[in-house]
């Protein structure tokens, strides 16, 4: 089939970002990068969930360009190799090539041939780039003007991105789809990347990221990839302006190019000034665990009722909170796969297949895993962009390893030690806050709580990051008790200095004094209580009342 010279091809024209192992960006096409990818660190582009999207692009058609691994065994010979099997991924893409053409007639990429509007209309480009969402910038300070004409690999990353995060909100209504009403297509939700919070493993350079990410076939008892109709959208029929509500789900490699939108850029090889964005097809997050590998998931009490079935959601990202603080639902050691017994979270499915790599002999367990979180948070009705979260954490397999518990309730109580001691801050300085005559819940807690998790973000990482195999774990929990004690202690010295006469003089509230003496006493014994093995050697609190009777009637007080 003939390639038309004016047509932007993906896989031969430089379009996606990436970032050298000398910090420096460039622009590679898709046989370039799977060429190079022992040469290159990450995938960048404009906004950090662009990175995820194509990610889960070059997967799908890796998988399918070598049409696997069927097993464990076949994967290991490809991270043993040094570099991707271009060969098969070569005769791949010359099967394919025509239907990545950005501006083919018939079958350009991503998009549906001819979609238009009953009265001809195309959208401003504020419609898909999502830093300018409808021309309210929220992470750049890019401005209107730049928003008439972009280049056309900068509109190729964000056709990927819009059918996988698109906000939610009207959308234009194209002819030839029954749904639309008044010349509107109404809501369907957001793209399918967009209902997950994103969790990527990512290894020391592309090459390792990717292989790490392509899950076998034989791994179906946890998740469905790459099954017989489990086809991205370049080898089915061209999508037409109708779409589906809620059409069959087929396996992973569908979710990672699901076409959320039906969409046609306006423009050409030399630049894009247009588009049109209208609905495409519908999906729900409901007990999508099976196919979808790259999300913890939450068990949902309202939607078990609602469906009259045991239903996990996403577990979305809290773009306010470090990773770190929400391990226990990521690891597969203390996180259940949904067989039998409900469990409160499901470990992604990713961290799965990489357990079973380290179980099996196919990856060293000190191999050290960087987990990459990326998600979109959105405003009202999920109409426009809010958020973005991008965060990474370091571990090795080993604390993956499912069968590693020791390991990972150790990662994981060392959080629960970090949330008490937390805590524990908060209810100190809103007694002080209330024994100077402030009203509950003041706020005063919340700073002094978000104070101390940000003093031990870095040293968490660096915690969990040493966690080996030949770790004494009472011994690691041990030495992170202490150093929570630590970080506590410069807190606790500014509430006591920043206090008033009258905080220190106190008032009574439930029948009780509550002064500045009092409430760091009752914050004393609560953090002996919670930090144990920081006081292991049978040392007094700090500062404490003398006695250990004191301490016992104080915390018991304290805690009512």
């Amino acid at each position: 089939m003939t390639i038309s010279e004016e047509d932007f091809n993906l896989l031969d024209e430089p379009w996606i970002v990436v970032l050298t192992p000398h910090g420096d960006e460039k622009q590679v096409s898709i046989l370039e990068l799977f060429e190079k990818a022992p040469d290159l660190v990450t995938i960048g582009g404009e906004v950090p969930t662009q990175s995820f999207a194509i990610t889960r692009l070059l997967l799908a058609f890796l998988h399918r360009a070598i049409d696997g691994p069927d097993d464990a065994e076949q994967w290991a010979e490809l991270w043993e190799a040094d570099a991707l099997p271009m060969d098969r991924i070569n005769r791949y893409a010359d099967e394919v090539r025509h239907r990545f053409g950005l501006f083919d007639a018939v079958a350009p990429f991503f998009q549906v041939p001819g979609l238009r509007t009953a009265k001809g209309e195309v959208s401003g480009l504020e419609k898909i780039v999502a830093d300018v969402p409808n021309g309210a910038p929220f992470f750049t300070t890019r401005s209107a003007a730049s928003l008439e004409r972009i280049d056309v690999a900068e509109a190729a990353r964000w056709l990927v991105h819009t059918h996988a995060y698109d906000a939610s909100g009207i959308k234009s209504g194209a002819v030839g789809d029954p749904n639309v009403k008044g010349g509107k297509g109404y809501p369907i939700g957001t793209g399918w990347s967009g209902q997950i919070g994103g969790v990527l493993p990512e290894g020391r350079n592309l090459h390792e990221t990717l292989l790490l990410n392509l899950i076998a076939r034989d791994a179906e008892n946890y998740v469905r990839i790459n099954g017989e109709h489990d086809a991205p959208p370049w080898e089915r029929d061209v999508d037409g302006p109708r779409w589906e509500e809620d059409r069959p789900l087929t396996g992973a490699i569908d979710l990672y190019t699901w076409q959320t939108r039906r969409v046609r850029l306006a423009g050409d090889r030399h630049g894009v000034t247009g588009v049109l964005l209208a609905n495409g097809d519908k999906i729900l997050p409901q007990n999508r665990h099976v196919h979808e590998p790259h999300t913890a998931w939450r068990y949902s009490e309202p939607q078990t009722k609602k469906y009259g079935r045991d239903v996990y959601m996403p577990r979305m990202h809290d773009p306010y909170r470090s990773v770190w603080r929400g391990l226990e639902a990521m690891l597969p050691s203390i996180s259940g796969r949904g067989r039998g017994d409900k469990q409160p979270f499901l470990a992604p499915r990713v961290f799965e297949w990489i357990s079973s790599l380290v179980l099996d002999g196919h990856l060293p367990d000190y191999y050290v895993v960087r987990t990459r979180v990326i998600g979109a948070e959105y405003g009202p009705q999920s109409a426009t962009f809010a958020e973005i979260v991008d965060d990474r954490l370091a571990m090795a397999a080993v604390v993956i390893n499912e069968q590693n518990v020791a390991l990972g309730n150790t990662a994981k109580g060392a959080v629960d030690d970090a949330e008490q001691a937390a805590g524990a801050l908060w209810r100190f300085a809103e007694n002080i806050a209330q024994a100077a005559g402030a009203e509950p819940k003041s706020g005063a807690g919340g700073q002094a709580r978000e104070t101390l998790y940000a003093a031990l973000d870095k040293p968490y990482r660096d915690w969990l990051f040493r966690l080996r195999s030949t770790t004494d774990t009472a011994a690691a929990r041990a030495e992170w008790q202490r150093r929570v004690r630590v970080d506590c202690r410069p807190i606790v010295a500014e509430l006591i200095q920043a206090a008033s006469p009258a905080a220190w003089r106190g008032r009574e509230i439930n029948n009780r004094l509550v002064n500045v003496a009092v409430a760091e006493a009752w914050f004393n014994a609560r953090l002996r209580q919670v930090l144990p093995a920081a006081f292991s050697n049978g040392e007094q609190a700090p500062d404490s009342p003398a006695g250990t009777d004191a301490v016992t009637t104080v915390n018991a007080e304290g805690q009512s």
